[in-house]
């Protein structure tokens, strides 16, 4: 999909397209990844919320400032 998304983009840009249609393939990106990253972050929190603090490093030890 992010592929296909910066394709367009790509195009856009060869073809002289407008900055308000350049601005509009990059808000598609973006709200993919966004969409992405937030789905990811459902996934993993779980996780994270899981570990033992006795006996497990601290998630922010283990994932440093991604945690």
């Amino acid at each position: 999909m992010i592929d296909h998304l910066l394709g367009s983009l790509r195009e856009a840009i060869r073809s002289g397209a407008d900055a308000d249609e350049r601005a509009r393939h990059l808000e598609g990106v973006a709200a993919i990844m966004e969409s992405h990253f937030r789905f990811e972050e459902r996934r993993v929190l779980p996780l994270l919320d899981a570990l033992d603090p006795d006996g497990v490093p601290a998630a922010a030890d283990l994932y440093g400032p991604l945690a």
